[in-house]
């Protein structure tokens, strides 16, 4: 790359050669616009260069971005977005040869308070959200419209489930095909998911079965594992519809609850069981790779799987134990 690189030439590049699900290149991209309006009011010289940029440029952008009252996740995500672009350019030697990263990002740290991104709380009562769909009555015959209300009543089973047991991400958990569940036999899945990064999900007993009566009462050869069962019959299931499904429920019960906060609430769960901190990035997925290469270095699959099937609570035991504290 030329050393007066363009900024928003850099900024293309990165953005063409990003590795990522089409979800996250448009959330990169929104955020590498945010950092594109923050580097023009600090009143760099036009065109902005690539050297140009300075160790505190994280620093500053963070200040930038909370003046602004963006939500504590979007500042996190466009944080994200800028660090990985920098990371882009020190690799193909674009920034300052003084500029150093981890400076940049000790910059950011010092101003940044231990409390901007506290960790998540969950509404306690999630669980109740599978036993919401657990204890729905099925209906009984095989009348089409019988049958329809029957099929989706279990299709909802499966997905609370499915979301509880793996701690998955609603992308990946929509991604499901029947081959990698084995139609519920199977207990460990390979998912593919931030990055194209592949890892193993876990299930429990219960999403398998949930899964399984799920599949059996379809009668099809559909080859996703959720499917719609209205006008796009046979159609995968949207990442909106599992939401929807969510919220039903969350709705019913009176409580707020996400699909992602299914992740945390198995999380904090984990921790609180005495899971090892490496073993939960290890079980959720995050995408760092330094992470990634040092868990493996200490833990093999069936070390992770004990782990998940010490520390993983039934929703009724969940809410038991909630009830004794």
């Amino acid at each position: 790359m030329p050393d007066d690189l363009n900024l928003e030439e850099a900024i293309e590049r990165f953005l063409r050669g990003l590795q990522a699900s089409p979800r996250t290149c448009k959330t990169y991209s929104t955020g590498l616009q945010a950092f594109t309006a923050f580097l023009h009011e600090k009143g760099l010289p036009q065109p902005i260069t690539v050297r140009a940029l300075t160790e505190d440029v994280l620093e500053d952008f963070f200040l930038w971005l909370n003046k602004r009252s963006y939500s504590r996740f979007t500042v996190q995500t466009y944080l994200a977005a800028a660090t990985s672009l920098l990371r882009y350019l020190f690799r193909h030697h674009s920034l300052s040869p003084d500029f150093s990263i981890e400076r940049a990002k000790e910059k950011l740290r010092s101003v940044m308070p231990r409390s901007s991104y506290p960790i998540p709380h969950p509404d306690p009562e999630l669980p109740a959200i599978i036993l919401y769909y657990d204890q729905m009555p099925l209906p009984d015959g095989d009348a089409p419209k019988i049958r329809l209300a029957r099929l989706r009543i279990l299709r909802s089973r499966a997905i609370v489930h499915t979301l509880y047991a793996s701690a998955g991400r609603i992308a990946e958990v929509a991604a499901l095909n029947r081959k990698d569940v084995a139609d519920g036999r199977r207990r460990e899945v390979i998912v593919t998911g931030k990055g194209q990064k592949q890892r193993f999900i876990f299930l429990t007993p219960e999403a398998q079965r949930a899964i399984a009566n799920y599949v059996k009462e379809r009668r099809d050869d559909y080859e996703p594992l959720f499917i719609s069962h209205g006008r796009n019959y046979g159609h995968r299931l949207s990442t909106v519809s599992i939401w929807a499904t969510v919220k039903k429920a969350a709705k019913a019960l009176g409580i707020h609850v996400t699909p992602h906060d299914f992740r945390h609430y198995r999380a904090t769960q984990m921790l609180e069981e005495g899971a090892p901190l490496e073993a939960i990035q290890d079980i959720l997925g995050h995408s760092d790779i330094s992470t990634t290469r040092r868990v493996y270095a200490h833990y093999s699959k069936p070390r992770i799987r004990e782990i998940f099937d010490r520390t993983t609570l039934s929703p009724e035991e969940a809410l038991k134990r909630r009830e004794l504290c």
